[in-house]
């Protein structure tokens, strides 16, 4: 089964054409309310489906590890296309060189307005997925990101010096998982990241004010993800009771999510965190759904209106009708791998 979903992910990944560069998953963004459907060449997709992978190789049997480093390097040659437009190492959810931000819309792609910076987000998953994590590499990638973090020295989403500052805790997690990874020493804005990242589990904000938190990701079973990525992997004294919080949360939540790609993450996150816990939960076998397209499920989100000045506007982008969701196919079945991989290994004492 585990070759079955490798395959059909290699299967995915495109040849070059009008829309796709060699090597990159096929994305597209939509919103349903305005029959609004492009493809989207963005790196994310791409990227995320590249660090799952490599994350599952050590997982999997010597044949599978090499099919995936045939995916992952087919994926890397599309890389550089979003890599700073001056050449740095930071690099962007478009290309870059020229920007093609929105690509094949009619609209948004024609104002600079809507074009992004690059992100923390992108850059640290490009980061793992490449293994720039030399001393030098993160060294650098850290004085950047001091220039760009808040007054309280948590770190912002975006590179860009126009862009308004923004705290997403699905991209910080991401962000500290590359940091911690490296084993450098932590800084003053590395330690308050941590701590911005406890409070919000703490504090219940990520069950409060999900999207505000995360207008990027938007959902509590994304959020306990991408918190599961981090505390899976890198014991944080810190955080311990927020870890227990969020096992909690995902024990109770997860009868009551009607979302199937919600719950395949709810049991990846607690098989992450939690290696001995509810065997119905532990159980519960996500390959029956797991060859249809997922509704009601986007991996990432696009609010135009949240970043504004203006309070009524910026309330506005909270509203589903006004943003945009991305899907990539490749993306979600490697999710679904990434659960399938973990719970066989742990119903075998293998983790």
């Amino acid at each position: 089964m585990v070759s079955e979903f490798i395959e059909r992910i290699a299967l995915l990944q495109a040849h070059r054409n009008d829309k796709f560069p060699e090597g990159m998953f096929e994305s597209f963004r939509e919103n349903k309310f305005w029959l609004y459907n492009r493809s989207d060449s963005n790196i994310f997709g791409t990227v995320s489906v590249a660090y799952i992978l490599k994350s599952l190789k050590p997982l999997v049997s010597e044949l599978d590890g090499n099919e995936i480093d045939k995916v992952i390097d087919k994926a890397k040659k599309s890389f550089d296309l979003y890599q700073n437009k001056d050449g740095l190492k930071t690099y962007n959810f478009w290309q870059t060189k020229p920007s093609q931000h929105f690509p094949n819309g009619y609209l948004m792609k024609r104002y600079k307005h809507f074009k992004l910076p690059d992100d923390i987000d992108d850059t640290a998953l490009v980061y793992m997925t490449n293994g720039y994590n030399k001393k030098e590499d993160i060294n650098w990638l850290k004085e950047k990101l001091k220039q760009h973090a808040f007054p309280d020295n948590v770190y912002s989403t975006w590179f860009g010096l126009k862009m308004p500052l923004e705290k997403d805790v699905c991209a910080l997690c991401n962000l500290m998982c590359l940091l911690l990874e490296s084993k450098i020493g932590l800084n003053t804005n590395d330690t308050a990241t941590i701590d911005f990242l406890n409070k919000a589990v703490l504090s219940k904000e990520f069950l409060k004010n999900t999207f505000w938190i995360s207008r990027h990701y938007a959902t509590v079973s994304l959020i306990i993800y991408h918190y599961a990525r981090l505390l899976g992997a890198f014991d944080i004294e810190e955080m311990m009771e927020a870890k227990k919080i969020l096992i909690g949360e995902i024990e109770n939540s997860f009868d009551k999510e009607t979302v199937w790609m919600n719950k395949v993450l709810l049991q990846t996150a607690y098989l992450k965190l939690n290696k001995s816990g509810k065997d119905y939960l532990l159980n519960w076998n996500c390959l029956s759904k797991s060859k249809s397209t997922q509704k009601g499920f986007y991996s990432f989100i696009g609010a135009p209106f949240a970043p504004l000045k203006s309070k009524y506007l910026k309330n506005l982008g909270s509203m589903k009708f006004l943003q945009i969701g991305w899907k990539c196919e490749a993306h979600e079945l490697a999710l679904v791998l990434e659960n399938l991989v973990l719970r066989e290994n742990y119903l075998n004492g293998k983790i």
